[in-house]
């Protein structure tokens, strides 16, 4: 009996090794890859301009309110009540007017980046899906979420680059 478990034991050895050596798991700069993509840099111009616009646009409301401030400290001593009155609801509702533009400016922009991101993040996740089929990787892991890697740990970093046409 003990002969049987010996030989049981020695055979399938080789076959748990080999298990184990094909079951690989891999380890990706997931950020590193992203920012390095030719979409992410373009999303990142696109969104450079389009928070230019808005910072134009906040811009003037900027200037309208430092002009009709001025324009009241100027004449506040000459104003009659009613008018003073006036001019200080006119300044509030520009200061209303900026508060509500810069509330629709994040939520637009934070909008506008998830829409342009979602390219960007399936094209990454098809380039890991292959480079981890084509390895036979179990697992790539980003490497953000560790806290320790192996120095035989497997870096799928340069092998999703390759696969994304990214030098």
């Amino acid at each position: 009996m003990l002969k049987k478990i010996v030989f049981f034991a020695l055979m399938t050895l080789p076959v748990v090794a080999f298990a184990q050596e094909s079951q690989k798991i891999a380890y990706l700069d997931q950020e590193e890859v992203a920012t390095s993509m030719p979409e992410f840099l373009l999303m990142t111009d696109s969104l450079r301009k389009i928070n230019a616009e808005y910072e134009a646009d906040m811009e003037i409301l900027q200037q309208e309110y430092s002009k009709k401030l001025a324009d009241f400290v100027a004449q506040r001593d000459t104003l009659n009540a009613s008018i003073r009155a006036y001019r200080e609801q006119e300044l509030q509702d520009i200061e209303q007017r900026a508060q509500n533009y810069q509330q629709f400016v994040g939520q637009r922009q934070e909008e506008v980046q998830q829409t342009m991101l979602m390219p960007v993040h399936t094209k990454l996740r098809k380039a890991i899906d292959d480079v981890a089929a084509e390895n036979n990787f179990l697992y790539i892991i980003n490497l953000q979420a560790l806290l320790f890697t192996s120095p035989n740990a497997t870096d799928a970093t340069p092998l999703v680059k390759r696969k994304l046409g990214i030098q």
